[in-house]
């Protein structure tokens, strides 16, 4: 299974493949969960602190030897609602992907969201590194463009 292929075919931007090695994380970035800026902190059972401390979910994440690196890029309306609607139809579409990762064999994943979704924290909770996974996949993340990037990833072994 091409998983690069597949989330182009399903609607992602960009799509990689790297070794979970690579990925960053900064305890620190704890703090943009701990205030609580999606409003599901001490709420959701994929959010702190629920989920585990952040060295938890970092070897957590460490157990996975590949992770798939999922983006959608859309213009910035500026509109809080549209913001919401792309970021879960982002997670849709991760959800799906990985529906059809496991439906192949690859039955031992691992999501992080784009913002928490269902039962799948996010990569804040996890407290990765955006920027520095989005480099080390080839991809913009922070950029003066105009542009919004959802990030998402699959972790497999």
């Amino acid at each position: 299974m091409n998983l690069v292929k597949e989330a182009i075919d399903l609607g992602f931007s960009n799509a990689a493949v790297m070794d979970t090695k690579k990925l960053v994380f900064v305890p620190e970035y704890r703090n943009f969960c701990e205030e609580n800026r999606c409003g599901c902190y001490n709420l959701n059972p994929a959010c702190p602190p629920s989920c585990g401390t952040a060295e938890e979910m970092k070897q957590r994440a460490f157990r996975y030897t590949n992770t798939l690196v999922l983006q959608t890029t859309l213009e910035d309306s500026r509109d809080p609602a549209q913001y919401k609607k792309d970021k879960l139809r982002h997670n849709i579409m991760t959800e799906k992907l990985a529906g059809k990762m496991e439906a192949e064999g690859i039955t031992d994943i691992l999501i992080m969201a784009a913002g928490p979704y269902k039962h799948n924290s996010c990569m804040s909770a996890y407290c990765v590194d955006a920027q520095k996974m989005a480099d080390a996949a080839g991809m913009l993340c922070w950029e003066n463009d105009g542009m919004l990037r959802y990030f998402s990833q699959i972790l497999y072994s």
